[in-house]
């Protein structure tokens, strides 16, 4: 007997596929990290791990502050801890760098069984299912996501928002409550996850509205309560009396909690046998859960980003390319996030022409494509969104693969059938019209992105061989400077300690005297440069003979005295010298 193929029958619909898919990854990942540094690459990255390594050296559960930036008060942190607890499991486990290996790809797992459990529900055929879980390369901030050492929140926060989508998709009571959970530890994680909760509400009450099916009182009631646990055991409770904007507060829970008990009474109400009846209804729930957010919320219920430094908003803020809108984009970014939208609706069209949307299958088709098109949308407002928008754009590229790529490898003329191939491919996933807008980007680069004034990197380990002492450095080179040396920084790039950045920005960007009297209030021992990254191309761009361009320019003030080994290349170390004494000379600071 022939062996069975895996496209012609059910073993690509097992789990087996999965932890196969799953393990090919892994094991392609853990292979190419061979040939790299075996440690974070971006800020946020090297930020957890500071945040795991002072929780295992006895920090406090609650305590979020990290006391080696801003030394002594410490600079306040908005993250959750929910993120961490993979991560101290296995850093106590395997070890450091074991984990941070595995636990951005042990993320991989619940997206892969999530996007199984979408294309069960959609009656993928087996062809398009195989594509749909892998075809996670073929978008292109996918791969960057579930690789070793990206231990940030992005990873976890992309799985929750897909886990949430799947279980939207049943019927079922259970799987509602399984959805508002799931929302409720993505925007515990990250309150940017608050929009898309929005419409997965909408759509849980347009299931009342049109068919009487009483989903959304589950989902908004454990959406209200797990909101308020999470929170409450993963944050010190300080931060809810704090002022701050950029977590989920008491007034967003009091919002969803009124939401699910009054949507929960709505059958109890007139009418409400009558799809008319049911659309007031829901309006009335709407409204009430908006009006009591919003006066809980007060100056919250604004973007938490509005009352940003001016300072800090032009040459900081501006410049994290991920949070910047479409039209600010490069324009392969442009096409990138541009193309999902194209790749949701053509995937939508083809299901429906071909049958895929009939027995019953029409409202999970509704379903998943308002909530692909909502993530699309928002990516176009928040960069980073783009992420989620793609893994939820992931079935429609399969069924468009699993659909026209056969028909394209049966036309007869090799020519023809070769272009059709490839026509088919690039149209029905974004990273080959990515990469062919990629030649334009010299054209229309991103708002937020500026050339380095020196090649090469910073290689900050370097800086371990100094006496400790407290750095002012460019915002994104702090984090991993306090993960490979003993020292203390100033600030780093992170919203709630604006006093503290708008210091280091306005010391780099102004005349040297600026930067030494911070150096003399703050105590400070060393000013690092890095001359590669852009941050500091920016501050030097400003205007002529500022502290940077002096650094750029090796004309450093008196004040300042070149560390050995740093006093020229990419990387520029300086001490900070004590003032003249009467009858002396600068002395080296302490």
């Amino acid at each position: 007997m022939p062996k069975p193929s895996l496209f012609d029958t059910d073993l690509v619909r097992s789990p087996r596929a999965v932890l196969l898919a799953w393990s090919a990854w892994a094991a392609l990942c853990l292979i190419v990290q061979l040939h790299f540094d075996w440690e974070p690459e971006s800020t946020d990255d090297w930020m957890r791990l500071l945040e795991v390594r002072a929780l295992l050296d006895g920090q406090g559960w609650w305590d979020i502050s990290q006391y080696r930036i801003n030394d002594p008060a410490g600079f306040s942190m908005h993250w959750s801890r929910l993120v961490d607890l993979p991560l101290i499991i296995a850093f106590t486990s395997v070890g450091e760098t074991a984990g941070m290996a595995f636990v951005p790809l042990l993320w991989l797992i619940p997206v892969l069984f999530a996007l199984r459990s979408i294309m069960l529900r959609l009656n993928f055929a087996p062809f398009p299912f195989a594509i749909g879980l892998l075809a996670m390369p073929l978008f292109p901030l996918l791969p960057s996501v579930f690789v070793p050492f990206e231990i940030d929140h992005h990873g976890p926060q992309a799985a929750l928002a897909l886990i949430t989508a799947a279980l939207a998709l049943s019927h079922r009571r259970m799987a509602a409550a399984g959805s508002g959970l799931a929302a409720a530890a993505w925007v515990v994680i990250s309150l940017e996850g608050l929009p898309l909760i929005a419409v997965f509400a909408g759509l849980y009450g347009i299931r009342y509205w049109w068919a009487a099916q009483r989903l959304l009182p589950c989902f908004l009631g454990t959406l209200a309560a797990g909101t308020a646990l999470l929170s409450l055991t993963t944050r010190p409770v300080s931060d809810f009396s704090a002022g701050y904007c950029d977590i989920v507060l008491p007034g967003h829970v009091l919002s969803f909690a009124i939401a699910a008990i009054l949507s929960a009474a709505m059958p109890l109400g007139p009418g409400q046998r009558r799809s008319k009846g049911r659309f007031v209804a829901l309006c009335v729930v709407g409204t009430a859960a908006l009006v009591a957010g919003i006066s809980a919320l007060g100056p919250c219920a604004a973007n938490p980003m509005a009352s940003l430094d001016p300072i800090l908003r032009t040459y900081w803020y501006d410049h994290v390319v991920e949070g910047l809108p479409v039209n600010r984009q490069s324009a392969s970014v442009m096409v990138m996030l541009i193309m999902p939208l194209f790749i949701v609706g053509a995937g939508w069209w083809s299901a429906v022409r071909t049958g895929q949307t009939h027995d019953g299958r029409a409202l999970a088709w509704f379903l998943l494509t308002v909530l692909a098109l909502a993530a699309s949308i928002f990516s176009l407002v928040v960069m980073r969104g783009a992420v989620i928008a793609q893994l939820l754009a992931i079935p429609f590229a399969a069924i468009l693969l699993g659909t026209w790529l056969p028909k394209a490898r049966a036309i007869s003329s090799t020519v023809a059938r070769f272009a059709a191939t490839l026509a088919v491919i690039a149209m029905s996933t974004p990273i080959f019209t990515t990469a062919m807008a990629k030649p334009l980007d010299r054209y229309m680069p991103s708002a937020g992105s500026i050339a380095p004034l020196a090649s090469g990197n910073c290689d900050y380990a370097g800086l371990a061989a100094l006496r400790p002492g407290k750095m002012i450095a460019p915002l994104d080179a702090g984090p991993e400077i306090l993960g490979k040396t003993s020292h203390t920084v100033v600030a780093a790039g992170y919203h709630r300690n604006q006093i503290p950045m708008n210091r280091v920005i306005a010391g780099f960007i102004g005349p040297a005297n600026v930067m030494q009297r911070t150096a003399r209030l703050l105590d400070v021992d060393y000013i690092v440069a890095c001359l590669a990254a852009p941050d500091f191309a920016i501050y030097a761009q400003v205007q002529k003979d500022n502290l940077a361009s002096e650094i750029v320019a090796n004309r450093p003030p008196a004040w300042l005295e070149p560390a050995p080994d740093f006093a020229s290349g990419a990387l520029r170390v300086y001490r900070v010298r004590d003032p003249v004494r009467p009858g002396g000379n600068p002395t080296p600071h302490r």
